[in-house]
């Protein structure tokens, strides 16, 4: 099981450092996740520490970090450190591979180290320096830095006296303050640097989950029972109740209102009443209208209105140019229809 666990570490680490290159990269954002070094050169005999912004140290071997540590503290101290071996301290071996192993590269690195290193697998540390990969005709070939594995502890361990916590190691290249494209301490890629995309991108993602979750619960404890109690039966027999109440109350009212409610409803647009007279039911009328014909029709076909008949004919009004019409009739308050 452990030995699965360390796999699962390795292969999150190495996923975590493809997205930060990767992003790093980008023509635009890439800078908001650049990788900015500081850098402690070996070289024989001394160490050299570079701020990264124009400063610079040099510390012979034969100082104690005491005395070394006050050149340290006068320059800039923020930002991960790469320990940086010298050109005479390792050297370089062109390697090829099958395209096969591109996703295991630094494994087929490890096994083909007997052939490729003069010091011994077992006291040779070595990187694959990608920056350098090249594929064509199904091969891969690529730069391999090597250097003595004595000589990387015993830099480290002298970076640690001085207080310096290297972050990746590897070979210097013509660029002195370039970022690392390996780490001789594991044989991998460098580790990300300054703000890592891959861990931003979920920590946006724990956020945004986080905030999902929460909606989802409140939905379920708060906002579904106030929505079932809003549809009980209950509440819609209220409801009911209270339009049966409403029109109960309309029957309830002064005839001659009902009669002129009704009537107003019935009307079609364009007429109007001028005369009106309503005694026990009988209803009169006397109005205006563009279409008397379509008037009386409005009115014949309306449920409270009945036996409808006509004491005059209808004539053209030449003052307004609509017809007037004279309407004797019925009126029988009914049963208000749903939506009315």
């Amino acid at each position: 099981m452990s030995g699965f666990a360390e796999q699962a570490r390795l292969a999150l680490r190495q996923w975590t450092a493809d997205v930060d290159d990767a992003a790093s990269r980008l023509p635009l954002a890439g800078g908001l996740f650049a990788r900015r070094w500081r850098v402690l050169l070996v070289e024989p005999g001394r160490m050299r520490y570079r701020d990264g912004r124009g400063g610079e140290t040099i510390i012979p071997s034969g100082m104690s970090p005491t005395e070394a540590g006050a050149g340290i503290a006068a320059l800039n101290r923020s930002g991960p450190l790469v320990l940086r071996f010298a050109s005479s301290l390792g050297f370089r071996r062109n390697a090829r591979f099958p395209s096969a192993a591109r996703a295991h590269l630094d494994d087929a690195a490890r096994l083909a180290l007997p052939r490729l290193s003069p010091l011994g697998a077992a006291e040779t540390a070595h990187a694959l320096e990608r920056d350098t990969l090249r594929e064509a005709d199904g091969w891969i070939d690529v730069s391999l830095a090597l250097v003595r594995r004595s000589d990387l502890d015993t830099a480290l361990a002298r970076a640690d006296a001085l207080g310096l916590k290297a972050f990746a190691c590897d070979l210097a290249r013509a660029d002195i303050d370039a970022a690392p494209v390996c780490d001789l301490r594991e044989g991998r890629r460098a580790p990300s640097a300054g703000h890592s995309a891959f861990r931003w991108v979920t920590g946006v993602a724990a956020v945004l989950f986080l905030v999902s979750a929460g909606m989802l619960l409140d939905t379920r404890f708060r906002l579904a029972p106030r929505l079932a109690a809003v549809e009980t039966p209950a509440e819609i027999e209220a409801s009911l109740q209270a339009a049966i109440r409403q029109a109960r109350a309309k029957l309830a009212a002064d005839p001659l209102t009902v009669a002129l409610n009704d009537l107003s409803r019935r009307l079609p647009d364009g007429a109007y009443v001028t005369d009106i007279s309503f005694d026990r039911g009988e209803l009169r009328v006397s109005g205006l209208a563009w279409d008397a014909a379509a008037t009386i029709s409005a009115l014949d076909s309306a449920p409270e209105f009945s036996n409808i008949t006509f004491p005059s004919a209808t004539v053209r009004d030449e003052a307004t140019g609509r017809e007037r019409f004279d309407l004797s009739m019925r009126h029988v308050a009914v049963q208000p229809e749903a939506g009315e």
